[in-house]
C-alpha cells in the first residue's frame, strides 16, 4: 500500500481514492472509499495509454460480466464499474489478500493438509457457481487465487466465456468434451486477445495443452494442479520450460510428493487425463469435506509472514477509511495533517554538532535523520488473519498482539466491507495504526530528477527541494507545489538569510531568491573587484547575516601538491552585499574544506596530507585563533564535532573515539562492535538530544545494519539494534533524529526504519516501490514528520 502518485485520480465515480495498491501491465490498482458511508474498495484503473485498446476493454467487460454472474463468498463481487469511461475502471470490495503463489513461497514445503482441504472446498464451491452460470473459467492458476484471512478468492475471469460468447459450457452425454480438434477449439484454448495460453503452463489441462477449448472439467484439472502445488510447494508437472511441462501434462502422471493417501486420491482424480474421469465441482467440494454453502467456513492457517502482511494492510486501510484521514482532491489536507504553528526561526536550524564530510565527500550539512523499522513476527504459522463470523464481526491473530487487538477492535474485516456511518466526530484525531505498522505517507511528489541534498524547510510551511534540473517549493500539508523554477536548479541546499530570502550556489554564483515565490532577488558572481572567484558555500550565520564560502584568488601558492591558486575563506555580508573579511587558508588544505560557525568563531576542518586539522577563525575579522591536529585521526575517518562539549568524535573501522579539541587528548575510545562475529566500518556519528530531553546521545551505525547509541561524555554503549537486512547491499545506514529526540531514523536502500530512541526497538519500516533498487532513502525530520526522498520521489511521512 503506497501513497498516491501525482497523476493518480483523487476521485473515480462515487469513490474517493485513498492510496495506491500496485500496478499491473494494463492498469493501476487503487484503494478507494465511497463518499459518505460505504465499503472500502479496490479500484482497477486502465492506463490512459491503453484506454483505446478495444481488446482490453472487451476483456474487462468479460471479467465484469463473469464476476457478476458467478458472485459468491469465494468470488469477489463487482461493487461498481465504468467500462465506457475515457479510462475504464472496475471497483471490487477491498479485502486484504495475497496471491496463493506468495503464500506457498512463504511455506516452501507446502501448506498443511487441513489447510489445503479448506482452500480446496472453498475453490470448488466457487467453481460450482461458475459452472452453474454456464461458464468455463479457463485460467485457474496460483496467481488467479487470492488468499485472505477468511479464505481464498477466485479471480482472473477475463479468461471466462459466457454461453453467448461461444464458450462450450458443458459436456456431451458420454462426458466427453465438445469441439475436439476444431479450429474454434484451438483458438479458445488460448487467450484470444494476446495469442498466449489462458494461464501459466504448469496449471493448464491436457486439452488446453493440446490447443483445444477448455470445458468445466478443464477447470477441475487446473484446480487440482493448484492444490497439489499448495500441498507440496511444487507444481505436479514441474515448472521448467513450457514445452516440457505441456508434454508431461498431456502424457505423464503427476508428481504429488508426500501427501496422505486420502488427499492424493482426490487430487489424482482431478488430474485424470480424460475429462470424463474427473469429478464435478460439487462432488469435489464434498470430497474435501466442505460445509454446506450456507454454513460459515473454517479459516485456513497461513504462514506468519503472510499473516503479518495482511494484518498491516488491514490496519492501514482501517486508518485511511476514517473521515478526514484520506487525501481528497489535491487541494485538501493530507491524512492526519496538523496545522502546526510556524515558528519565526523555523528556517534557521540550530544544533551543537557538525557532521563533517569525509575527505572527498564535499560539504555535508547538519541533518537530522528519520524513523524505525518493522517489528519482527514469529516464525511459526498462525491461524486466520481476518475471519468473519455470521454476525459480521471479525477477529485478527497476527504476528503482533497490538496489531491483532487494534484491528479486531476497529471491527476487523466488516469495518472495511460494511462499515456503516462513522462514529468519529470531525474534530477527533485520526486513529493511527499500532506499533509495527508503518505510516502511510501524507503525500508523494515526483521530481524531474533525483535529489541528493537536504531540503530547506521554510518556516514550517514549505519544503524547498533542489536538484540539477529545478527547484520546487512543496506545501508541507498538501504536497502541492507553491512554485517551481528551472533557473534555480542546483545540487546544493538553499540557506535562509532573512525572513523572506534564501541563498543558494548555482554555477559558481551566489543567488538570493524569495522563498515564498522563487523569484531571484540578486546574483553575485564576483566581489566588487576583489579578484576572487567563488567556489563553494560553507555555512551561514544563525541569523542569516553572513554567508561563508571558499574562493580562489589570482596568483599561486606552493604546497605539498605543487603550485596552485591560493584559497580563502570569505565572510560575505548578505545585507550590504559586500565582503566583510577574507582569511587565507594553509596551502595544504586546497579547497577541500568544511566549516561551521559557533558563537564567536568559524571552525573549519581541513585535510592536510592524510591528517585532519581544525582551524578557528574569529567571526569579527577572520583572524586565525588556532590550528590543531589530532594524533590518530586521519582524513579517512568519519568525523563529528560537538562545539558545546569541545569534543571531536572520530569513527575509524569498528572503533569510535572522542578527542578533546583544546588539548588534543583522547577522552575515551570504544571498540563498538568488538565482540561481533563480523566487524564493519562505522558511519558518521550523530549527536542529538535524547528522549525526554534527558541529555544528549551519540548515534552511529555500521555496514551490517547495526545501530548503536552511546553516551557522548563517557563512551559507554547504551544499546544496539539490528535492522532487518533483506538486501545484499551493505551500505551503512544514514541516521537522523526527530526534534523530540524520541525517534531515531535509519535510511538505507531497503527503506526508512524507525527506532525507539530509549530502547533501540525497531518500530516499523517505510518502503515505497519507487526509484532504482540501489537508490538509498534520504530522510530529513521536520518537527513530528519527515521529508523522505527516494530517487526522484519525495514523500511527507508522519513520524510521531
Amino acid at each position: 500500500m503506497h501513497t498516491l502518485h501525482n497523476a493518480d485520480p483523487r476521485h473515480l465515480g462515487p469513490f474517493r481514492m485513498l492510496a495506491r495498491l500496485g500496478e499491473t501491465e494494463s492498469g493501476v490498482r487503487l484503494l478507494g472509499r465511497r463518499v459518505g458511508a460505504g465499503p472500502t474498495v479496490e479500484v482497477t484503473l486502465v492506463r490512459a495509454a491503453l484506454a483505446d485498446d478495444q481488446r482490453l476493454r472487451a476483456r474487462l467487460r468479460r471479467d465484469v460480466a463473469a464476476s457478476r454472474a458467478a458472485a459468491g463468498r469465494w468470488v469477489r463481487p463487482v461493487e461498481e464499474a465504468e467500462l465506457d469511461a475515457s479510462a475504464p475502471w472496475v471497483a471490487h470490495p477491498y479485502v486484504p489478500a495475497v496471491p496463493l503463489a506468495e503464500v506457498v513461497r512463504a511455506a516452501p514445503r507446502g501448506l498443511a493438509e487441513d489447510d489445503v482441504r479448506v482452500l480446496g472446498a472453498a475453490l470448488a464451491e466457487a467453481l460450482e457457481r461458475v459452472h452453474a452460470a454456464g461458464m468455463v473459467h479457463g485460467g485457474i492458476s496460483a496467481d488467479a487465487v487470492l488468499v485472505a484471512g477468511d479464505g481464498p478468492r477466485l479471480t482472473g475471469f477475463h479468461h471466462a466465456r459466457l454461453p453467448q460468447q461461444g464458450a462450450d459450457g458443458g459436456r456431451e452425454a458420454g462426458g466427453r468434451e465438445n469441439g475436439r480438434g476444431g479450429a474454434a477449439g484451438e483458438a479458445d484454448a488460448y487467450d484470444s486477445d494476446t495469442g498466449r495460453f489462458a494461464g501459466p503452463a504448469p496449471f493448464l489441462s491436457p486439452e488446453q495443452a493440446r490447443g483445444r477449448a477448455p470445458v468445466p472439467a478443464s477447470d477441475v484439472f487446473s484446480l487440482g494442479a493448484v492444490l497439489a502445488y499448495a500441498a507440496s510447494g511444487r507444481p505436479p508437472f514441474g515448472d521448467d520450460a513450457p514445452p516440457q511441462v505441456l508434454y508431461r501434462i498431456a502424457a505423464e502422471p503427476p508428481a504429488l510428493g508426500h501427501l496422505s493417501d486420502s488427499l492424493a486420491r482426490i487430487l489424482t482424480s482431478c488430474l485424470e487425463k480424460d475429462p470424463a474421469g474427473r469429478p464435478e465441482a460439487a462432488a469435489l467440494r464434498a470430497a474435501f469435506g466442505g460445509p454446506d454453502p450456507a454454513a460459515p467456513p473454517p479459516p485456513p492457517r497461513l504462514p506468519s509472514a503472510v499473516v503479518a502482511r495482511l494484518a498491516r494492510d488491514a490496519a492501514r486501510a482501517l486508518v485511511l477509511e476514517e473521515p478526514g484521514a484520506a487525501p481528497g482532491p489535491a487541494a485538501e489536507a493530507p491524512p492526519g495533517a496538523r496545522a502546526e504553528p510556524a515558528a519565526e526561526d523555523e528556517a534557521f536550524p540550530d544544533g551543537d554538532v557538525f557532521t563533517a564530510p569525509t575527505r572527498g565527500e564535499g560539504r555535508n550539512r547538519l541533518n537530522p535523520v528519520a524513523d524505525p523499522p518493522p517489528s519482527r513476527t514469529a516464525a511459526t504459522s498462525r491461524r486466520a488473519v481476518l475471519t468473519t463470523a455470521a454476525a459480521g464481526a471479525a477477529g485478527l491473530l497476527a504476528g503482533g498482539a497490538a496489531v491483532a487487538g487494534w484491528v479486531a477492535g476497529r471491527g476487523g474485516l466488516s469495518a472495511l466491507t460494511d462499515p456503516g456511518p462513522s462514529r468519529r466526530t470531525a474534530t477527533s484525531p485520526a486513529p493511527r495504526p499500532p506499533s509495527g505498522t508503518a505510516p502511510l505517507a501524507r503525500w508523494r511528489f515526483d521530481l524531474t530528477d533525483a535529489t541528493s541534498v537536504p531540503p530547506l524547510v521554510w518556516r514550517g510551511r514549505l519544503a524547498i527541494i533542489t536538484n540539477s534540473q529545478e527547484a520546487v517549493a512543496l506545501d508541507l500539508r498538501t504536497g502541492r507545489p507553491s512554485w517551481r523554477r528551472d533557473d534555480l536548479g542546483t545540487d546544493a541546499t538553499p540557506e535562509p538569510i532573512s525572513r523572506e530570502l534564501a541563498l543558494v550556489t548555482i554555477d559558481n554564483r551566489l543567488v538570493a531568491f524569495n522563498a515564498r515565490d522563487g523569484h531571484q532577488r540578486w546574483v553575485e558572481s564576483k566581489y566588487s573587484g576583489t579578484g576572487l572567484t567563488f567556489h563553494k558555500m560553507l555555512s551561514v550565520d544563525a541569523d542569516g547575516r553572513h554567508a561563508y564560502f571558499t574562493a580562489t584568488g589570482s596568483g599561486s601558492s606552493t604546497g605539498s601538491g605543487g603550485s596552485k591558486p591560493p584559497t580563502y575563506v570569505v565572510a560575505y555580508d548578505t545585507r550590504t552585499r559586500r565582503e566583510r573579511w577574507r582569511s587565507r587558508l594553509p596551502a595544504a588544505y586546497g579547497d577541500d574544506v568544511g566549516a561551521f560557525p559557533t558563537r564567536r568563531s568559524l571552525v573549519g576542518l581541513g585535510y592536510p596530507g592524510d591528517e585532519v586539522e581544525l582551524i578557528s577563525l574569529r567571526l569579527s575579522d577572520g583572524h586565525q585563533e588556532w590550528r590543531r591536529r589530532f594524533d590518530g585521526v586521519s582524513a579517512g575517518d568519519k568525523v563529528g564535532i560537538s562545539a558545546g562539549r569541545g569534543l571531536l568524535y572520530a569513527a575509524r573501522g569498528a572503533t569510535l573515539r572522542a578527542v578533546d579539541i583544546d588539548s588534543g587528548e583522547q577522552r575515551w575510545s570504544l571498540d563498538i562492535n568488538g565482540y561481533a562475529t563480523t566487524k564493519s566500518p562505522l558511519g558518521h556519528p550523530v549527536i542529538r538530544q535524547g528522549p525526554g530531553g534527558k541529555g544528549d546521545v551519540l548515534y552511529v551505525s555500521d555496514g551490517t545494519k547495526l545501530v548503536y547509541a552511546v553516551d557522548p561524555d563517557r563512551g559507554t554503549e547504551l544499546w544496539r539494534s539490528a535492522l532487518p537486512d533483506d538486501t545484499v547491499w551493505k551500505a551503512t545506514p544514514t541516521l537522523s533524529v526527530t526534534d523530540s529526540g524520541r525517534t531515531v531514523l535509519a535510511a538505507v536502500a531497503a527503506g526508512v526504519f524507525a527506532l525507539d530512541a530509549r530502547t533501540g526497538g525497531v518500530r516499523w519500516r517505510f518502503q515505497e516501490s519507487s526509484g532504482e533498487l540501489l537508490d538509498e532513502y534520504q530522510v530529513y525530520p521536520a518537527r513530528s514528520s519527515a521529508v523522505v526522498a527516494h530517487g526522484a520521489a519525495v514523500f511527507m511521512l508522519p513520524v510521531e
